[in-house]
């Protein structure tokens, strides 16, 4: 008989995540013949994940941005560490006690990769779910054009159009804009990847599109490029 103990298990949630830790507790109500406990474990492990990472994607970036994520692995570390004090610590250390063997550090590895797995694919399945962007949302051939609802509709259907003209919103692109209105001034926002930043053709075209804006919408209007990585980081160019 072998089981993962107290310090097995914090460890995986500071490595990996609230699945890893999960799993090893669930390892050890199953070594310790308590099937209910472990189903019970594993069930509660998934879903105080999915409820987590969901809370998270919906606070705003700039908050986000202000909290370290070391306080996020806390809330999950500090939980696992009271949950395996109140409920596994006792019976754990006196199977030890009476000569069960700890489990080996390999298998810890082991499931700690397989739980962090997990956690990669519950928030990128939350994160597909989400709006992009906050605000308003109109479907233009397939791409998506956000907006804040102070805008009006004739100003947000002038910026479609441009962004038809330019391209950019081409049938079935999946392409994605954001118009704000932000102290009296329109800002643009277009998701394009930084490699073509770089493009001197795709920007002078972007450039003179953001002054056709200015003249449409009668007020200052700025543009953006955002660029995001795979873990989710914007990288950000003004023109």
């Amino acid at each position: 008989m072998k089981l993962f103990t107290e310090k097995q298990v914090d460890i995986s949630a500071l490595l990996a995540g609230p699945i890893p830790p999960g799993l090893l507790i669930y390892k050890n109500y199953k070594t310790l013949g308590k099937d209910k406990q472990a189903y019970i474990a594993l069930g509660s492990t998934f879903m105080f994940t999915i409820l987590f990472f969901y809370g998270l994607l919906q606070l705003p970036q700039e908050v986000i941005d202000k909290v370290p994520s070391l306080v996020f692995t806390a809330i999950y570390g500090i939980l696992i560490f009271i949950f395996f004090r109140i409920f596994m610590a006792k019976d754990v250390n006196a199977a030890i006690e009476a000569g069960a063997e700890k489990g080996s550090n390999w298998s810890v590895a082991g499931l700690t990769i397989l739980g962090l797995a997990l956690n990669l694919v519950i928030i990128v399945g939350l994160a597909l779910d989400q709006p992009f962007y906050e605000g308003e949302l109109l479907d233009v051939n397939g791409n998506d054009l956000y907006y804040d609802p102070s805008v009006p509709m004739t100003d947000v259907k002038k910026l479609a159009t441009q962004l038809e003209s330019n391209d950019f919103f081409g049938a079935d692109y999946d392409n994605i804009a954001r118009l704000q209105l932000i102290n009296d001034k329109y800002q643009v926002t277009m998701v394009v990847d930084e490699q073509f930043w770089i493009d001197e053709d795709i920007i002078n075209s972007l450039v003179s599109m953001k002054w056709i804006m200015e003249v449409e919408f009668g007020k200052p209007t700025g543009l953006r490029l955002e660029s995001v990585s795979l873990s989710g980081t914007s990288k950000y160019k003004d023109l």
